[in-house]
């Protein structure tokens, strides 16, 4: 369960890192004892998980200054307080073997005990509340927990309705693309950008089918790359040609939860395939290097993500990449690593 908790506190590292640290020293003393049952590693186990119930406990009354992310005291929720109760047993069997006999508690199962207690906690981990951040956008984006979008502030039930579902369908959809090369086979082409770390394959085909935001039709398809390898993370949908990036269209779809950007920035050369990629971006004069040309690509789009995120399933791919919104940089919500969001 806290390595559970270090997903959900993605945005205060500190807080990540100890319970990082936590579940790692958990599972060595846990480890230790089931190699060596003695006095020594019994009372390692009671110390570590002494402090993992004192720390939840400061957390909750007056919060623990130091660490960010903890500073501020929470209600107690179902998730931490499951997880303090385990901690709480095990500096019990820990300290007073015989007691836990007396009680007939030998004959319990630790696995079942653990499941009957860990798997709820784990559960309930997708609604876990830290205060004022229920109103702020972004959040972090795990799919394997859930879709975290309800309660921004500005977002209607209908737009959080739409944008939640057009997550789902994205997660199920584009799976049929998982192997790049499934994509290539059916008419998409890499923009030659791989050496960001990401590359995105366009189907020309999908820009003037007229489909808005269909997860069965993405304009774009995101890969990261790991040398050869690409592994699928994102769609990059597009809007009809000749749309505005402030179209109320777009704009209404999800409101605040998405920011729709343009790219009217890039450098573009043809290939020793006589196939256009992207060599860069303009310099600070709006100009191009020497042998490639500017490509000023008026289209909106917008990212879905289907892996992790720490900036929500609309994130775009920050750098030079993120290009340009509506909105000054510091006011984007599908940007985080540039600014305090």
């Amino acid at each position: 369960m806290h390595g559970v908790a270090v997903g959900l506190h993605t945005d205060h590292p500190t807080a990540a890192r100890t319970f990082a640290v936590l579940a790692l020293v958990q599972v060595v003393a846990g480890l230790a004892l089931l190699f060596a049952d003695g006095g020594r590693t019994r009372g390692l186990i009671a110390v570590v998980n002494g402090a993992s119930v004192v720390g939840w406990i400061l957390a909750k009354t007056v919060g623990i200054g130091f660490i960010d992310g903890l500073g501020t005291s929470e209600a107690v929720q179902a998730t931490d307080l499951l997880c303090a109760i385990l901690a709480a047993l095990a500096v019990l069997f820990a300290v007073a073997p015989r007691m836990s006999a007396k009680l007939n508690l030998e004959r319990l199962s630790a696995t079942a005990l653990a499941a009957i207690l860990a798997v709820p906690a784990m559960v309930t981990a997708a609604g876990h509340d830290h205060g004022s951040a229920t109103t702020e956008w972004p959040r972090p984006y795990f799919p394997g927990i859930g879709i975290d979008i309800d309660g921004v502030a500005g977002v209607s039930a209908e737009q959080e309705g739409r944008a939640r579902q057009l997550v789902l369908d994205t997660q199920r959809d584009l799976m049929r693309w998982s192997d790049h090369r499934v994509a290539v086979d059916e008419g998409w082409i890499s923009i030659g950008d791989e050496r960001t770390g990401y590359e995105h394959f366009v189907n020309p085909m999908k820009l003037i089918d007229g489909k808005f935001l269909d997860a069965t039709a993405p304009e774009s398809i995101v890969y990261k790359v790991y040398g050869k390898t690409r592994i699928l993370v994102s769609a990059m949908y597009m809007a009809k040609i000749g749309t505005g990036i402030e179209d109320a269209e777009l704009i209404d779809y999800a409101g605040p939860l998405m920011q729709w950007h343009i790219h009217d920035n890039l450098c573009w050369k043809l290939g020793d395939d006589m196939r256009p990629f992207i060599s860069g971006i303009t310099d600070e004069g709006g100009k191009c290097p020497a042998g490639s040309r500017r490509a000023n690509v008026q289209i909106p789009m917008v990212h879905v993500w289907v892996v992790p995120h720490p900036c929500g399933p609309f994130a775009a791919v920050e750098g030079p990449a993120e290009g340009q919104a509506a909105v000054p940089t510091d006011e984007r919500v599908d940007i985080c690593g540039a600014h305090s969001h």
